[in-house]
């Protein structure tokens, strides 16, 4: 016996949500921890990881969070000792 579901979203209640203030703190925490292990690898010195939280996605429907390198020293630490990915396990 196969059962059928169907689900049906009201987008601006989910858009609501997705832009709520929740939603970018949450965001927000995630991608400056993710910074922050970054720059604990990195063996460099400096701060050469940042991270920022933006409204995108299809229709800027919600927050997206970014974490990049922010100088030369970031740039190295990342191409040679994987600094940012080593961050992401």
């Amino acid at each position: 016996m196969t059962v059928s579901t169907r689900l049906e979203f009201i987008s601006e209640g989910f858009r609501q949500i997705l832009l709520s203030d929740g939603c970018h703190e949450l965001v927000l925490s995630i991608t400056e921890e993710i910074a922050e292990k970054a720059n604990a690898n990195n063996d460099r010195g400096g701060e050469g990881f940042a991270s920022s939280v933006q409204v995108g996605g299809y229709g800027g429907g919600r927050w997206i969070g970014f974490v990049g390198t922010q100088d030369d020293k970031g740039c190295i630490a990342e191409s040679e000792d994987l600094a940012l990915t080593r961050a992401l396990t």
